[in-house]
């Protein structure tokens, strides 16, 4: 099981992936990650955090590692503002790593968003679906700790966190995180009935019928049928 072990900020995603030049090698661009993770003390974490950002970020999208290929996030980044790629980043987390997904779908299931967040009651319902495992709490620590960093926990205590209310997604945004989820799992075919509410769980849930009219012809074909509504991307 690939955990997610070192918590992300938001700034170091989106200013490694606006900055970064494709066509270089991975290691051109360490130094200039050192001075922006500057809170992680000690060159261990400063290299743990990189190597979760690159993992998830770019190398996800490419065969190698020797060279650093453009993707459909660094593209956004370059166009949007930090704000605007938060949920799409976060949406990207969620799309790699199980372990996270199990942990939203858990926060959504034990806590209303009125509720605290409780780390030992959601920790201890981790550990009874993927065991007493040293990994499976780093994971939920440092997930709880990206939660905070993108503002959408926070935090009371050591143990408890505070839910943000949940704010509403722009149809573009929403229109990204499914271009993406369609070039990460390698589909220009996606059914909007089955499409998992759990990439926006952390955000008021976007009508999709609305969004995939708004961006038929110009993002996909909206197709639409008996119990199905497909999206045919471009």
């Amino acid at each position: 099981m690939i955990g997610y072990d070192r918590p992300l900020k938001p700034e170091w995603i989106y200013q490694t992936l606006a900055s970064i030049t494709p066509g270089t090698k991975p290691e051109e661009f360490y130094g200039s990650y050192i001075n922006l993770a500057t809170e992680r003390v000690g060159k261990d974490g400063i290299r743990k955090t990189r190597t979760v950002l690159f993992r998830t970020f770019i190398y996800s999208f490419q065969e190698k590692s020797s060279i650093i290929e453009d993707n459909i996030l660094m593209d956004l980044c370059r166009k949007h503002d930090l704000e605007y790629m938060k949920p799409i980043l976060l949406s990207k987390l969620i799309m790699d790593y199980e372990i996270i997904r199990f942990l939203t779908k858990k926060l959504s299931q034990i806590f209303d968003p009125t509720q605290e967040i409780s780390t030992s009651v959601l920790t201890k319902k981790m550990v009874d679906e993927y065991g007493d495992l040293e990994i499976v709490k780093r994971s939920t620590r440092a997930f709880l700790r990206t939660l905070t960093d993108f503002k959408l926990l926070v935090p009371i205590d050591k143990t408890k966190f505070r839910q943000v209310s949940h704010g509403i997604l722009q149809p573009d945004q929403v229109k990204d995180i499914i271009l993406l989820y369609a070039k990460v799992n390698h589909t220009k075919q996606i059914d909007i009935h089955s499409f998992n509410s759990v990439y926006f769980a952390f955000y008021q849930k976007p009508y999709l019928h609305s969004v995939a009219n708004e961006y038929h012809t110009l993002s996909w074909d909206y197709i639409r049928g008996v119990n199905r509504e497909i999206l045919s991307i471009k």
